[in-house]
């Protein structure tokens, strides 16, 4: 009789093996998976992450040895070409043909005045100062050889200049203006102040900021999506102008409209549109209906709008490529007509400074942000795209509000990790607005430089991109919300008033 017990064990043996790595295999993404939440789970809060990461960066520029730091101060925009010598040419001096001097007396052996050939003058520019100086804080900070030292804005100053742009997260392109001078002309000890005044203000408010919200900077002019304590993207935004500054709120996102209409805000009203209207009986927008005592005005030319009071007019452009919020609108709860939305305009997203709006956020990728959101309500990306294609207005409520907080941080850390440092974009940066549906009284008012009791450095910083001169850190702040003028009600129902 055959004993079959070996082979049996073998046979066995094998298929345990060949299991276990079938297993092995299958379990891997699932144990890097868990492997990389426990890592996660491990670190600090995002925004403690984020305040302790500028206190780092602080106190290793307060550690760094000193060294010289030259200015380069106010002035014009330079660029390549700029600078150095410059050629100006003297013209030929004009002179009588040879046969009229041969018809005019003169002197006895005096031979025919010769024209003159044009006399080339080399003169120093006015701006070879100017970037005589930007080489020097080049070389100071290690991106230009000092050897290259020029007064010439030449392709090794323009290469320069691009690493120290990309160094501090701005545009590229290859220019000095405001923006990158002022980034040039940043001490150490203004580096640091903003530093610290950021990491004061993000432990003040990260009670404040749940595990998924939309965060919106307004120094850093940037809207990140943050979803279950974790950035899921950041993208570039517009906010408002100093004249018109955006509010800081503690809000939410309810519902996203799709193709939305623009409501001319009052205040864009009563200072642009109806001005306009009364100059040149045109509001200078694009595919837009005027509408006089809640009925439409089919010739505005017709109209005597010197007499007419602004609340009497509203003013509604129709969806399309034309319309100011372009094809996304995510709408807010706030009684300050504040919201983020689309733009017809994407131009501005390539700039440095862009503090231009009316008071609300254009996001330089609204369809991204809008699919993100909308996929909760089982929205896909080709339902949106087909209601898009329809033109018509289409309004969808989240399952789930999105809180959004507006914050004044002077610095932040960017998703590789980098720390990156913004200057003041407003002169008087707002105070915290009480949450929407609460009472006044309920919370109080937040400094947006919650340093500004106890500053940490008695250092100046920058004053505001749209000034050239420094300023000392403020030491507080007077609020400053943003809030529309109130109208009333037109005679029939017309879309909800709206800001931009």
């Amino acid at each position: 009789m055959h004993d079959l017990r070996r082979p049996i064990s073998r046979r066995s043996a094998a298929f345990c093996l060949v299991g276990g790595l079938v297993g092995v295999v299958l379990s891997g993404p699932a144990l890097a998976a868990a492997a990389k939440e426990a890592a996660y789970a491990a670190k600090p809060p995002l925004v403690a992450g984020w305040a302790a990461a500028l206190d780092q960066r602080a106190q290793e520029i307060q550690n760094a040895p000193k060294a010289p730091a030259t200015r380069i101060g106010y002035g014009a925009v330079v660029k390549l070409g700029d600078g150095g010598m410059i050629e100006g040419v003297a013209p030929a001096m004009d002179v009588p043909p040879a046969e009229v001097q041969a018809q005019a007396p003169t002197l006895p052996g005096l031979a025919p005045v010769e024209p003159a050939p044009p006399v080339v003058i080399s003169v120093r520019s006015p701006l070879a100062d100017r970037v005589g100086r930007i080489s020097r804080r080049l070389i100071e900070l290690g991106y230009l050889p000092a050897d290259k030292w020029t007064d010439s804005f030449n392709d090794d100053v323009e290469a320069a200049v691009r690493a120290f742009q990309l160094a501090e997260g701005l545009q590229p392109d290859g220019k000095v203006g405001e923006v990158t001078r002022q980034a040039l002309d940043r001490t150490p000890a203004q580096t640091v102040a903003l530093l610290r005044r950021a990491a004061a203000a993000m432990r003040a408010q990260q009670a404040s900021i749940p595990d998924t919200t939309v965060l919106v900077n307004l120094p850093g002019q940037s809207v990140t999506l943050i979803e279950h304590g974790r950035p899921a993207f950041t993208m570039r935004a517009v906010v408002g102008r100093p004249s018109r500054k955006t509010p800081l709120l503690q809000d939410k996102i309810t519902s996203v409209t799709i193709n939305p209409t623009w409501t001319v805000p009052p205040t864009v009203l009563s200072e642009d549109k109806l001005p306009a209207l009364r100059k040149k009986g045109t509001t200078g927008i694009k595919n837009a209906a005027v509408y006089l005592d809640g009925s439409e005005v089919v010739n505005t030319q017709s109209v005597n709008w010197w007499s007419v009071d602004p609340g009497r007019v509203r003013i509604v452009q129709k969806p399309g490529d034309d319309n100011a919020l372009g094809r996304f609108r995510f709408n807010l709860t706030n009684g300050d007509g504040i919201f983020l939305h689309g733009t017809n305009d994407p131009r501005l997203f390539s700039r440095d400074l862009r503090a231009a709006s009316s008071g609300c956020v254009r996001l330089e990728d609204a369809r991204m942000m809008a699919e993100t959101l909308l996929g909760a309500a089982k929205v896909t990306p080709a339902v949106i795209s087909q209601q898009l294609d329809t033109g018509e207005t289409k309004t969808i409520r989240l399952p789930n509000a999105i809180p959004v907080r507006f914050v004044y941080w002077n610095a932040s850390v960017d998703t590789a990790g980098v720390v990156r440092v913004h200057p003041d974009i407003y002169e008087d940066p707002p105070t915290l607005a009480t949450p929407s549906g609460q009472s006044g009284s309920a919370a109080p008012a937040m400094s947006a430089n919650p340093a500004a009791a106890n500053p940490v450095t008695p250092a100046s910083t920058p004053r505001p991109l749209s000034k050239p001169a420094p300023l000392p850190v403020p030491t507080a702040h007077a609020p400053t919300p943003l809030s529309s003028a109130s109208t009333p009600a037109p005679a029939k129902p017309l879309p909800t008033p709206t800001g931009m």
